[in-house]
């Protein structure tokens, strides 16, 4: 009996340890890699470019105020926003067409006033005279012509040059020494107190650029 109860307890050992074998011997079953969901928001173009805008305010002013810096000292006597047909060069051309001379033909009037936001007119003095113990002092008028774009500013200012080619159409806006130039939307026009400023004139139309 004793015998038998060794013999049955050495089975029972032997079947455990075959099952405790097996139980290691199982590869445990591998889990599928977590997908993980993308949460990150599409990145908005950053890089997209905003249309410019367009500064329509008046530099005049300040770029007229500068002129004190020079020899002759010249001061702002008037200061006025103005209508094409009131300004030094535009109301010129518009006099010369009601007298339908074929010569104001050079500048489309409406084509530019299409393009034209506003005109401001500045008129300085010098407070010293060109002698001394003399009363001629130097002067000037400035126009600030403001357009929509700087391409129409550049397009007027180009049309303005060609039509120079006829000298009569400039002899009636300006019999005295002038200048023109162009930045960004703006045109600037100085026309000069007259002939006697022919040394001088070109001092202002410097001074008042950039």
């Amino acid at each position: 009996m004793k015998t038998f109860a060794s013999f049955f307890v050495v089975i029972l050992l032997v079947f455990f340890a075959a099952c405790k074998e097996k139980t290691t011997t199982i590869p445990a079953k591998k889990q599928p890699p977590k997908v993980l969901k993308d949460t990150v928001s599409p990145k908005v173009n950053s890089h997209k470019s905003e249309p410019k805008k367009i500064d329509l305010s008046s530099k005049l002013k300040e770029k007229v105020t500068r002129l004190a810096s020079l020899k002759y000292n010249y001061q702002l006597k008037s200061l006025d926003t103005v209508i094409p047909k009131k300004s030094a060069l535009l109301g010129s051309v518009y006099r010369i067409k009601a007298l339908q001379d074929s010569v104001a033909n050079a500048i489309d009037l409406k084509a530019l006033e299409n393009d034209l936001h506003q005109i401001h007119n500045a008129f300085l003095k010098g407070t010293k005279p060109m002698q001394p113990n003399r009363d001629t002092y130097p002067r000037a008028t400035v126009e600030e012509y403001i357009f929509k774009t700087p391409a129409a500013a550049k397009r007027t200012y180009e049309m303005l040059i060609e039509s120079k080619a006829d000298g009569r159409l400039w002899m009636y806006i300006s019999k005295s020494p002038y200048d023109l130039f162009v930045e960004e939307n703006r045109i600037y026009f100085m026309r000069s107190g007259g002939f006697y400023m022919m040394d001088i004139y070109k001092n202002i139309t410097e001074k008042i650029k950039g």
